[in-house]
């Protein structure tokens, strides 16, 4: 498996060997003898690698193998069309990657990344060229590999290789593809017959090519060969310009001109001119499908049964084109900073819609027919049972955009017309977006960094689902989160991964719930624990408990204020005095969306906005116009509201008498703390928001 480039920021190597490698397992040296591989063995350098350390990256020009002695690497592609970076496999003791490169000199095709703490063993060209000196079996065993690889591809695939310089093509059939597309994806067109196209290709497995080529000739059967990138510049500096008719337009077939003489059956469609601009190497061109005439491709028959079968539908979501519009949604999703993605089938349509700063807008309806392959094609990546329709299930995607790992969690439910799939977008550099960027207001942001830094007690985030309580959660943590703290959380799900943190996924099936979990990590000698939310009352007390004991607890809770935690606390059963004792600070939050910052503008606001945010006469206020950065709605991203109450001693008190959520609110005030409709004043006056925004979260009582 050829992988990808070395990083210049390796761990050096360590000079204790590790266990010896199995050398004669492996194919490239299934020739030498137990003394041979012994030598070779302990002439390989050990290279150490922390978890997360690209080992080898796509693209690179390294020419070393790697044998991996312990640990677990992921091996990465990149998806060309949409950008994504998918997981190939997994790799473990005794198995190898990139031993290709010794031989063929190429650039690494994938990326490979330790999973864990990973020992790998590096034979590097010199070193290889000096075994094939010493060991001349070695290259009868690279002989045999090679056709055995070579017997294999062409076993699975039953594709030919060619020699162009033996061919004579018809020099009408070179005019069914224009020039651009030949050059940009390695192919010439051999042969046309009975609607079937013979396609000379340099890379077989490009299904690009093949989709490319499908747009252009409609309906067409392509029976690919292989050629050599040295066949194929010869023809194209020698051959093709002689063979083809200057008078062709370039980069324009003439399916028309060509089909008629050359058979009986209807020819290819000409091609629409939206095809040619598809083939341009656009990023965002490429990644917008969706608005692309792909989907009228995806269309079926009006009269094509529904199967039902799980080969059938393994068959529907390994259409190239699916791939693409599967891999489109997921990278045009990523690139609009949408949360979540919404697949729903209907009656005429399925309808994909993007939640994009809290608000769903429907990205594209598209044909009914692609229902099939897309969710089973969004099923399959999200490792979920694609036969089983009748129930609810959940998954996980991991991809890399643009070096940024981003987890996709799946939800499907059964629906009235088909499978509905929501996903939501985990982006995970976001948990090192930092408290200044979340919370604006200095004062506001001083006072949660002085709570977190306390040795013990509880502190509660609240508000309603999407309020972004989890950022807020996470960010907190990595503020804290040093070597010399030990930090432990239990989620439901796990939504990211923390470096340096112990995470627990909880699974009330067997027992391991919020509440055992918290129980075992009494016993892990904590500093801070994290509960991604307090749902029961075995929870809540245990929670309390921990923080009797001496350790700072976060966690979360779905209330609208934050006074009304001590109400809901109290519902669950927990007594109002180990409350009161326990907690340290409630952070009640919202989110509202932020002004476009390239197009606001101030106008005269209503004397009514203005006194109910308690805003002096006069005060200018900001609304969005509306220009390109946005596009046109004056609205560009999200920013906090956020609500501090610090446990005074008069708030203690009351809190254990049991006083009602209103009393504990206005004392709070009282005692300098700036509730949500006050804090979003402060956004107000500054241009950060607008007074609809503030609205539509914040209480008007």
């Amino acid at each position: 498996m050829n992988a990808a480039d070395h990083p210049t920021d390796l761990a050096p190597a360590t000079t204790v060997l590790g266990p010896p490698l199995v050398l004669q397992a492996i194919p490239l040296f299934a020739g030498l003898s137990d003394a041979e591989c012994a030598a070779l063995d302990r002439r390989m350098r050990r290279v150490d690698f922390i978890p997360q350390t690209v080992i080898v990256r796509e693209g690179s020009a390294d020419e070393s193998a790697f044998f991996v002695v312990s640990g677990c690497v992921a091996v990465r592609r990149t998806d060309a069309a949409s950008g994504i970076e998918f997981t190939l496999a997994e790799l473990g003791p005794g198995q190898v990657f990139g031993e290709m490169a010794l031989l063929t000199k190429k650039p690494r095709t994938a990326t490979v990344v330790a999973l864990e703490a990973t020992t790998c063993a590096v034979l590097g060209q010199t070193q290889f060229e000096q075994v094939l000196r010493e060991h001349p079996a070695l290259t009868r065993s690279i002989m045999t590999m090679l056709a055995g690889r070579l017997d294999l591809a062409n076993a699975h695939a039953g594709i030919d290789f060619l020699n162009l310089s033996r061919i004579r093509v018809d020099p009408r059939v070179l005019q069914l593809l224009p020039l651009p597309v030949i050059n940009q994806h390695r192919i010439i067109p051999l042969a046309f017959c009975n609607n079937r196209l013979t396609l000379a290709m340099t890379n077989p497995n490009n299904i690009v090519a093949f989709d490319d080529v499908r747009r252009l000739l409609k309906g067409v059967m392509i029976e690919p060969a292989v050629i050599t990138e040295d066949d194929f510049r010869r023809f194209m500096t020698g051959s093709y310009p002689q063979a083809r008719p200057a008078r062709t337009e370039p980069g324009r077939p003439s399916a028309d001109r060509v089909a008629k003489p050359l058979n009986s059956t209807r020819p290819p469609a000409e091609p629409e001119p939206a095809v040619t601009q598809a083939t341009q190497p656009d990023a965002l061109s490429t990644v917008d499908l969706l608005q692309s005439d792909l989907i009228r491709e995806l269309q079926l028959t009006a009269g094509a049964e529904v199967v039902e079968t799980k080969q059938d539908l393994m068959s529907a979501s390994e259409d190239a084109p699916i791939i693409r519009l599967a891999n489109s949604i997921l990278g045009l999703a990523i690139r609009r900073g949408a949360s979540d993605i919404h697949v729903e089938p209907m009656e005429q349509d399925v309808t994909v819609r993007f939640r994009v700063d809290g608000v769903l807008q429907i990205v594209e309806r598209l044909p009914r027919k692609v229902q099939l392959g897309l969710i089973s094609r969004l099923k399959i990546i999200s490792r979920l049972d694609i036969s089983e329709k009748r129930l609810p299930q959940d998954g996980r995607i991991s991809v890399t955009m643009d070096g940024k790992p981003i987890d996709f969690r799946v939800s499907t439910v059964p629906g009235k017309w088909g499978e509905k799939v929501c996903m939501r977008i985990l982006d995970k550099s976001n948990t090192n977006i930092g408290l200044d960027r979340l919370i604006t207001h200095a004062p506001t942001l001083a006072e949660v960094r002085e709570l977190a830094a306390q040795p013990h007690g509880i502190i509660y985030v609240t508000g309603p689902t999407g309020s972004g309580k989890t950022t807020t959660l996470y960010s907190t943590l990595a503020e804290i989160n040093v070597p010399g703290v030990n930090i432990s959380t239990v989620e439901d799900p796990i939504e990211y991964d923390l470096a340096g943190v112990t995470q627990i996924q909880v699974k009330p099936e067997i027992g391991l719930t919020f509440a055992a979990v918290l129980r075992a990590f009494l016993r892990q000698d904590p500093d801070v624990l994290l509960v991604g939310e307090t749902r029961d009352k075995d929870t809540a007390r245990t929670a309390v408990e921990a923080a009797l004991t001496g350790h700072l607890v976060l966690t979360s809770l779905h209330t609208n204020s934050a006074a009304a935690a001590f109400t809901r606390l109290g519902e669950m059963g927990i007594e109002s005095f180990l409350v009161s004792s326990s907690t340290i600070a409630v952070i009640a939050q919202r989110l509202v969306r932020r002004l476009c910052r390239a197009c606001r503008e101030p106008y005269a606001a209503d004397s009514a906005a203005l006194a109910f945010f308690g805003l002096p006469a006069g005060t200018e206020l900001y609304r969005g116009r509306g220009c390109v950065e946005c596009s046109g709605k004056g609205l560009r991203g999200r920013i906090g509201i956020y609500e501090v109450l610090r446990m005074h001693a008069p708030i203690r008190s009351m809190v254990g008498s049991g006083a009602d959520a209103q009393a504990i609110h206005e004392a709070g005030r009282q005692h300098g703390m700036i509730d949500l409709k006050n804090y979003a004043a402060l956004l107000l006056a500054g241009g950060d928001t607008t007074v609809e925004e503030v609205m539509n979260v914040v209480s008007t009582d």
